[in-house]
């Protein structure tokens, strides 16, 4: 038995005395459920799965929007954000450089030409936050500008 609960925000599925399909699957019905509710699929998906017993509860939501830009120096991290309007964006101190993060709608060429794209997790974001890592939090392109540029 098949138990599914659908918002525009997030979607749960519970399967119960049945075994979850695989990923691929669970992210069809997880469209399926939004579509047959009449709301917009999302263009990623994030899911979670809870096994129990007999039991399992897949919960999803939308993927965050925002790309991440590894800069192995502030040169380049310059060249490439102050190309960029402002906008929701953060900056991570890495050992070996820094990380941008910035919304879809604010990421432009020149992030790609002076950076390399790498995925950045929600939990890693969170986890470099706690560890001092974040130098600008949610207007990091505007601070960037702020400071460097004349």
């Amino acid at each position: 038995m098949r138990t599914v609960q659908a918002t525009e925000n997030a979607v749960s599925i519970w399967f119960s005395q049945e075994e979850a399909p695989p990923q691929q699957q669970v992210l069809r019905l997880v469209r399926s459920a939004l579509e047959e509710r009449g709301l917009a699929p999302w263009p990623e998906t994030e899911a979670e799965c809870f096994a129990a017993g007999a039991d399992t509860l897949v919960i999803a939501r939308p993927a965050a929007h925002s790309a991440g830009f590894y800069f192995e120096d502030l040169e380049s991290l310059l060249a490439g954000a102050l190309a960029c309007p402002d906008g929701e964006s953060d900056l991570y101190a890495v050992p070996d450089g820094y990380i941008l993060t910035a919304a879809a709608d604010v990421a432009v060429p020149a992030l790609y030409e002076f950076g390399t794209p790498r995925r950045v997790l929600p939990d890693w974001a969170a986890h470099a936050a706690e560890q001092g890592q974040r130098l600008a939090a949610s207007d990091a392109i505007a601070t960037l500008r702020y400071w460097f540029s004349d």
